[in-house]
């Protein structure tokens, strides 16, 4: 069976080996702590991960990775869906994230932007900085309607 907890300080390092066993950056994990999900097996094994930083009243979904052994569509739409609440919760007012693959994300009200149209402090992200433009697309969702 599997669950969902916020991530403590002290999952840091698990977290962080977790993700770069994934091939994602763990860089700067440790200031976001906070606001990272972690979905485990009852042993309190981790099968996935997703986290938060936020810039503001925006904020940059990343370190979204499932253990092959748990990978499936519907796992991942629930950890999107648990950070998504969690940003919501918090205040958040649009969320970002990059990605290699955008169909997944459209059906979660996700459209995908140019690179012109992601607010500074994002773009200047240590995460963000460290993608091939080329390589990823950017998406966002309102999760507030604007004023």
């Amino acid at each position: 069976m599997l669950s969902f907890r916020p991530a403590e300080t002290n999952d840091t390092p698990s977290i962080k080996q977790f993700v770069a066993q994934a091939g994602l950056s763990s860089e700067g994990i440790e200031n976001c702590i906070q606001t990272f999900i972690i979905l485990e097996t009852d042993k309190k094994k981790m099968a996935g991960t997703v986290g938060l930083e936020r810039f503001g009243t925006d904020g940059l979904i990343r370190s979204l990775v499932l253990d092959k052994e748990y990978s499936s569509e519907e796992l991942l739409l629930q950890l999107l869906k648990a950070i998504i609440r969690l940003a919501d919760h918090k205040g958040i007012e649009t969320v970002y994230l990059l990605t290699r693959v955008t169909s997944i994300f459209y059906a979660l009200g996700f459209t995908e932007i140019p690179y012109d149209k992601v607010p500074d402090d994002l773009l200047n992200s240590p995460h963000l900085k460290q993608y091939d433009r080329d390589q990823i697309a950017i998406m966002k969702r309102q999760l507030i309607p604007s004023t």
